[in-house]
Formats: structure tokens, C-alpha cells, sequence
């Protein structure tokens, strides 16, 4: 962080662009609150957007085992679709799932290709001949027909979107081979850049065997190529077979071999996490209840461990599995949390699941993980932990039983699972699944004993100021909760300032209420950015390089800087006498897959009209930005099936008015958006009338031109737009509030909820009170310090500050470090003392205290 030393006698003077605001946050130290717990920032891995595979794992071999074309279990192929079995699903009475998911793989070898050159003839093919063993069936045959002079004939891996060979450093080879009685010679290996250029080789003269042998060898590039590929070059004809071709850096997270690669790991590493959550989410579940992942599959030698199909659409490896979780836990010194599957496949997939008389065996299956975790180093998997290379016991502190189900159906099982683990390991912590979303009474009332409750919280842009008080209101039980997934991924593109400061608004309320929430966990974490399966995840990477996002680096400091003993605290905005209207900007149309004719329509202001539509003689008044808008004398329509259907009134900007048009649904699956507050084509609010399938109506925003988050709460219609009937819709425009009537009658409205917000608390290890201030707002605001009880202060005071000039700007692979913590080093810091903090910044104030 950088460091700045500044006086302070008034203020922190800070540029703004717009007018500055004032504010004052008290903060009343005699008046303790609800601890905080130091457990409440945690790590959660799964196994998506190849986080692991092609990530956090640092194998370079993509389809090392040449198994990634075949169809996961319980399920078949049919006209490029995976199609459950016909089996019943979970929640629906007896009846299967109607879902299905393509299949993107084309090749019978993914991610290997021939290249031949200089006349050389040579085919590949998959093959189930002499299986090098029963968890890798398939192996590659080659056969080389014909070899002449200065020809080269090899497979290549093109690794996860490349290999980053650097220059010096080692990478370890290995794989098996097989040969027929006619292959006489050897094979070349080398990294090489995708122009064939030649970063590093090895030759084997001779793999002539008619069995499998294991071959290694170490490669050190001579450059550095972040986009490096493997081949495997035949000298001689004959047939060859493959199987298991594996490249490791040398350098690894804690030099470890099979180990984690070092970047992302360290950036895992510094976010102190207290634990980690293993394997999953929606991967414990599985596609199906065949296709779920067994712990028992994921140990022991690499080239024995059965793949494990993820719900995300591609294999992975189990070389991260149970034992390099356990480890990888211990080396970051945070507790491990394992979730289990309960016989139960992703409700939102196939949902199958395993009848009653097979829970005792899974039961079985979840104490022989506990005790190769914990057990004894002569207990039947503590021996097997030890042979592993671990004798010790290893962090094991929590399981979590299932993942996102919910119900009384789940509820018997949890309580199965519960007693048989309790019974046996009382000192373990158990988690509760709550499904996706709320703690909810359908799921307790019949557990019997809850020790933590899981709640998932994926949320829009702004949901976390206008929902403020959420854990506030919950009302308390004999049980933690854990917020086992969170994220603001809605309206804030791959994951901004806007989502930063939404995502402080929530940690703040979570720390707040420290007597309930103790422990948490952001969701997704990992990202290979060239393939994303989620709107915003907490680090992206490609295969050399790697950032935080703003939020990584948010949770991080929030973390650092976590009090021990929260305080009383508030934060006040002084109201203004004439608040810059908050809604100005243009107007404009829109549909979402529904075609509706809108006309009429007007701008009114203090009685004067200020605009009125007339197509006949000013159709080039709108602009169509998104659909073939049809406009005739009378209506503006859109007739065509689509998202995002939107038309802007050019050249009229208003601030408070009165918007008033007509509007007539003829068919399709919404009713009417009024964008209004438009900045650009891409920026605006909007009142959606027939929201959610025609049921509700609501407040929403659009950034980036397609990220639409709710920026009120969705609220039913009182009935559903008829089709073929004109509405009257109104939209009272003031200041700081948005009416939104229907033929006459209030249906909504929005005031934009306070975005600077405030907690504090003491830091028990040195006496700091620590203050968290979040502006989310467009302007710098001068804010007063009222410190009650506080006694007297240090001389130097600390500020650090995470901010960005706009709330849509993000960190990015080229300037990973662009929007990072800055810290500020203050003096003369007192009661009634005033900070100008930043727009669009989240603002950590250390005070040292005279004891």
C-alpha cells in the first residue's frame, strides 16, 4: 500500500467532481455490541470456470488421461445433448427432470491434435486396448506408416488456453507408453510456441515395450512463451500407445509436488482466510447421483484416481483432491471444511438421488473421510493418510452435510448424517444446507439439532444498501449462520467499484451482527477468463498471469482490519436544503421478449408541458438502439421477440417531471419498461411494469447496456396486463423519489436508499478503534467524527482507502493492481475532527488510544 503523511487541522481536502456532501458518524465506545467472530472470512473452492482444472492446480496437461470424451455417469448422449436417465427427481413427485445440457465435446481426444510434416504418414486414434488400469481405460494409439527424411511426426497438447513455460525454470514430464512389436525407436518431447519454435526437448532413444512404462524427465525452457505447447514427436513407424502424459512446474505453492500454482495460491494464501469450504457447491451434487464426486476416487497415485464430470460442463482431474485440499489447508493455516454429497444429484439438474436403504453406506463413507482426516496414524485411514505422506492429523473442523437442499425430505437425511458423526467426532462443527437463499423455518423446524445454518446470497447492485438492517431483523436461534456463498453479480459488469461497495455494505452488516453470523465465504472464487460459467468471480487468470478483482482486494483489508468488539455506530447525511436532483437524465421505451405498443406520451414540469409525441411529424425524435421499432402516426411498437428492446428520446434531458404515455401489451412473456435517468444508451433506470413472467413490477438499473439489476424489491402486480388493453402509466419524477401509478392507482416507488454507511469496533491485540466508512455515492463527502467515550487518542492515525473515479471501472489482466488499497498515515486526529472522503470509496480509519 502506499503511504502518505498528512496533517490534519479540519480537514482531508479531496478533489471531487461533483458538489461535496456532509455527513457526521458517531461512533460511542462506551457502548459495546456484538463481537465479532474471527472466523468470518473464509475461502470457498469449487470446481467452476476451471478454477481448479487449468487453475489452482498446476497441471499443464489438459485430458492428461485421454478419458474426456467419455459421457459421464447416468446419463446418455442424444443429438449433442447429456439426457438424464429417466429416474426420479428429488422434488418432483416421482417424475424425471426434464433438464439437459450440451455436450461441447467434438473429438474423441480433446485437446490433443496431430501434426505431421515433410511427408510423413501417421494416424491417432482412441482405444480401450490393454488399459494402463481400470480408472484410465482409454489411452491414445498412434501408428506411424511412414517416416522421410527431415519429417517430424507428433501430438501436441495445447495445455488450459496454453502453458506458461518460463524461461529457466523446470518442469517434470512424465507419462506411459506401450509399443507393438514393429515400433522399434523412440519419442522426442518438447515445449515449443505454437510457431514450432522449440523451447525445450528431451529424447527418449527407445520406449519399445509390449507393456506399460512410465517415463520422466525434467524440461527447462530457453525462453519464456506464457502460450507454450507439448508435443510428443515419433521416431520410428510402428504403433505406439499413450497414456497419462503429465507437466508440473517445479515451482509450486510450498514447493509441493501435484501442488497448486504459486500465484493464485499466494492470492489465496494472503487473504488469511480462516477456512476453506471443499469441493463444492453445485459440484458435490453432481449431474446426476452416479456422476457425484466420492473422496475415496481423488487419493492415492495420479494415474489411479477416477475423474469426476462437473455440474460446469468439463472433467476434472481429482489431482486436487481430498489429501491435496487437506494439505493445502494446512499450508494456508486455515481450517478445512469438507462437503459431502447425501445421495442427492442438483435439484436444478436431473435431481436423482438413492433411495433410504443406501444412506447407511454413505454415512459409512463420510466417517471413513473424517478418519483418514483426524483419525489416528493406526486406524484403518489414518494408516492410509500416513502411507500418503501425512502422519499427523490434519485441520479438519467443519462438515457440511449436502449443499443447497432444503426441506423436510433433506432435513430426515441431515439428522441421520448428524447423529452418526456427532456420535463419533462430538468436537466437529456441522453445517446445515438452507437450499438457495434465506435460513428458513421449512428446513429447521425438522432438524433436530443445527449447530451452523448455511444461507447463499447472490445479489444485485445496491440490494446490500437498500437491505442494510437483513441480519438485523433475523431472528435468533441455537445456531450460527454461516453465508456460505455471496457475491453482488448482477449490474456490475465482471465485477467493479459498484460491486465492491455493495459487497462492503454487506461484510459490514455481517460484522455488525457478529453474534450471529460467524463465518462466510465469497462465491465464485476462481476464474480461468477463458471460460467463464458465472457473471463475476473473485480472481481471474489465464495461464500466465492473474488479478483480484476489487472486491478480492476489498475482503482482504476488510479482513485485516476486522474488529474484535463492535461499537455503537452511525453514520448521518446532513440534509441538503436543495439536493441535486438524483434522477436526471433522458427518457425512453423499452420490452423484454414481448411486443407493446406505447403513445401518448408526455413530460410535464410545474404544468408545463415540456414534451408531447407526435409520430406523424417527429418520428426521428426516437432513436432505435436494440430492435426494429415500428412507428407509425400513432404508436411506437415493438413487435419482435428479444431482450433488451429499448428506443431513447434524443436531444431531451429532464431532472424532476412528471412522465405520462399510454401503453398496450399484445402478446409475449412481460409488459412495459419505462427506462428514465438515462445517461447513455447503456446507463439508466428503469420502472418495469409485468415483471418475472407478467406477476410483479419493479425498480431496476442497467449498466453496461445488458447488466439489469433490481434496485427495489419485486413487488406482485395487482393483476396481470391483459393483452389488447391500453394502460394509462405514470411516472412522478422528483428529487430524490420515483412514483410509478397505474391507470391512476400508486403501483411502486424508489427512493434510493442511504449509501454512506458506518460501523466501528476495538481491535482487542493493541486497543485500535477501527472505523469502516463506505461512500457509494458520486461525491466526496466531508465527514465529521463524533468520538464518544473514546478517551484520549494516539498521535498518528492510519486511513486506508479503496476506491476507483468511477463505479463501472474494474481491475483488469493488464493492470492488475490498478484499483488497490492506498494507506494514509494522519496526524492530530480527535473528537470533532473531519475527513473529505473519496466518491465511490470504502474507508478504513485506525485510531490509536492512550491506555
Amino acid at each position: 500500500m502506499r503511504k502518505l503523511l498528512l496533517s490534519i487541522s479540519g480537514s482531508l481536502c479531496i478533489t471531487a467532481a461533483l458538489a461535496q456532501k456532509e455527513a457526521t458518524v458517531t461512533v460511542d465506545v462506551a457502548s459495546p455490541q456484538a463481537r465479532v467472530a474471527p472466523t468470518l472470512h473464509g475461502i470457498f473452492f469449487e470446481e467452476i470456470s476451471h478454477g481448479g482444472e487449468g487453475g489452482l492446480y498446476a497441471e499443464l496437461v489438459q485430458n492428461r488421461g485421454f478419458e474426456e470424451s467419455r459421457i459421464p455417469q447416468g446419463v446418455q448422449l442424444k443429438n449433442g445433448w447429456l439426457v438424464p436417465d429417466p429416474k426420479p427427481h428429488w422434488f418432483l413427485n416421482g417424475k424425471p427432470s426434464e433438464w439437459r445440457m450440451p455436450w461441447e465435446i467434438k473429438s474423441d481426444y480433446p485437446n490433443w491434435r496431430m501434426q505431421q510434416t515433410g511427408g510423413s504418414a501417421m494416424t491417432i486414434a482412441l482405444t480401450q486396448e490393454k488399459p494402463l488400469n481400470a480408472s484410465t481405460p482409454r489411452n491414445l494409439k498412434v501408428t506411424v506408416s511412414r517416416i522421410a527424411p527431415g519429417s517430424r511426426q507428433e501430438v501436441i497438447n495445447e495445455g488450459f488456453w496454453g502453458m506458461n513455460a518460463v524461461k529457466g525454470d523446470n518442469y517434470s514430464l512424465q507419462f506411459y507408453a506401450r509399443t507393438a512389436a514393429d515400433y522399434k525407436g523412440g519419442v522426442t518431447v518438447s515445449l515449443q510456441s505454437k510457431n514450432g519454435r522449440t523451447l525445450a526437448q528431451h529424447t527418449f532413444n527407445s520406449i519399445a515395450s509390449d507393456k506399460w512404462k512410465k517415463y520422466t524427465c525434467q524440461l527447462q525452457p530457453t525462453e519464456t512463451d506464457p502460450q507454450a505447447e507439448l508435443s510428443i514427436a515419433f521416431n520410428s513407424t510402428g504403433t505406439a500407445y499413450l497414456d497419462f502424459v503429465s507437466l508440473f512446474p517445479e515451482k509450486t505453492f510450498k514447493d509441493r509436488k501435484n501442488g497448486m500454482r504459486n500465484d493464485l495460491a499466494q492470492l489465496l494464501a494472503d487473504m488469511n482466510p480462516s477456512f476453506l469450504r471443499w469441493p463444492g457447491g453445485c459440484f458435490v451434487e453432481g449431474i446426476t447421483i452416479e456422476s457425484a464426486p466420492d473422496w475415496k476416487k481423488t487419493i492415492g497415485p495420479q494415474e489411479r484416481r477416477e475423474a469426476t464430470y462437473s455440474p460446469w460442463g468439463y472433467w476434472a482431474s481429482n489431482g486436487f483432491g481430498y489429501h491435496e485440499f487437506l494439505q493445502f489447508c494446512e499450508d494456508i493455516n486455515a481450517d478445512a471444511m469438507y462437503v459431502f454429497n447425501i445421495g442427492i444429484a442438483c435439484e436444478m439438474r436431473s435431481g436423482t438421488f438413492y433411495g433410504e436403504e443406501k444412506v447407511p453406506e454413505l454415512i459409512d463413507n463420510v466417517l471413513d473421510a473424517i478418519e483418514y482426516a483426524i483419525g489416528p496414524a493406526n486406524s484403518t485411514w489414518g494408516r492410509i493418510r500416513a502411507a500418503n505422506g501425512h502422519p499427523a492429523p490434519f485441520p479438519l473442523k467443519y462438515l457440511e452435510i449436502g449443499n443447497e437442499q432444503h426441506g423436510p425430505a433433506y432435513a430426515k437425511r441431515y439428522n441421520l448424517f448428524y447423529k452418526a458423526i456427532k456420535e463419533k467426532y462430538p468436537q466437529l462443527e456441522l453445517i446445515a444446507s438452507m437450499g438457495i437463499g434465506d435460513i428458513n423455518r421449512h428446513t429447521l423446524d425438522s432438524m433436530h439439532v443445527v449447530d451452523i445454518a448455511d444461507e447463499h446470497a447472490y445479489k444485485a447492485a445496491g440490494w446490500a444498501f437498500s437491505h442494510y438492517d437483513h441480519f438485523d431483523k433475523y431472528k435468533r436461534g441455537a445456531w450460527d449462520v454461516y453465508v456460505g456463498e455471496y457475491a453482488t453479480n448482477n449490474g456490475v459488469g465482471a465485477g467493479n467499484m459498484k460491486a465492491a461497495l455493495s459487497d462492503a455494505a454487506y461484510i459490514m452488516g455481517m460484522e455488525r451482527n457478529g453474534d450471529l453470523v460467524k463465518m462466510s465465504s465469497y462465491a465464485p472464487l476462481l476464474e480461468n477468463v477463458n471460460t467463464r460459467h458465472w457473471p463475476v468471480n473473485l480472481i481471474n487468470f489465464d495461464a500466465s498471469r492473474s488479478f483480484g478483482r476489487i472486491s478480492y482486494h476489498l475482503i482482504k483489508l476488510m479482513n485485516e482490519h476486522r474488529a474484535d468488539q463492535n461499537f455503537a455506530a452511525s453514520a448521518t447525511l446532513i440534509k441538503e436544503t436543495n439536493p441535486t436532483p438524483l434522477f436526471a437524465g433522458g427518457i425512453g421505451l423499452a420490452t423484454w421478449d414481448t411486443q407493446t405498443d406505447y403513445k401518448d406520451i408526455q413530460v410535464i414540469k410545474d404544468g408545463k408541458v415540456l414534451y408531447q409525441s407526435d409520430f406523424s411529424a417527429r418520428k426521428e425524435e426516437w432513436q432505435k438502439v436494440v430492435g426494429g421499432w415500428d412507428i407509425t402516426d400513432t404508436t411506437i411498437s415493438m413487435k419482435q421477440e428479444g431482450p433488451q428492446r429499448l428506443a431513447l428520446l434524443r436531444d431531451h434531458q429532464f431532472d424532476t417531471y412528471t412522465l405520462k404515455l399510454k401503453a398496450r401489451r399484445n402478446s409475449g412473456y412481460n409488459a412495459f419498461i419505462i427506462p428514465f435517468a438515462v445517461k447513455d444508451s447503456k446507463t439508466m433506470l428503469r420502472a418495469h411494469i409485468g415483471s418475472w413472467v407478467n406477476q410483479n413490477c419493479v425498480f431496476e438499473s442497467v449498466t453496461n447496456g445488458f447488466d439489469v439489476a433490481d434496485v427495489s424489491t419485486q413487488k406482485r402486480l395487482p393483476a396481470p396486463i391483459k393483452n389488447g388493453q391500453w394502460y394509462d402509466i405514470t411516472l412522478e419524477v422528483g428529487r430524490e423519489k420515483v412514483d410509478c401509478y397505474l391507470d391512476g392507482k400508486l403501483l411502486m416507488s424508489f427512493e434510493q436508499p442511504q449509501q454512506f454507511l458506518a460501523i466501528a469496533g476495538r481491535d482487542d491485540k493493541n486497543g485500535d478503534i477501527i472505523i469502516k466508512m463506505v461512500n457509494a455515492m458520486p461525491n466526496a463527502m466531508a465527514t465529521t467524527l463524533q468520538l464518544n467515550g473514546a478517551g484520549m487518542l494516539g498521535d498518528e492515525s492510519q486511513l486506508t482507502t479503496l476506491s476507483a473515479p468511477g463505479e463501472t471501472l474494474e481491475n483488469s489482466l493488464d493492470e492488475p493492481l490498478k484499483y488497490v488499497p492506498q494507506q494514509t498515515i494522519l496526524t492530530g486526529i480527535k473528537n470533532g475532527s473531519q475527513l473529505t472522503l473519496q466518491p465511490f470509496s470504502v474507508n478504513i480509519l485506525r485510531l490509536k488510544t492512550k491506555r
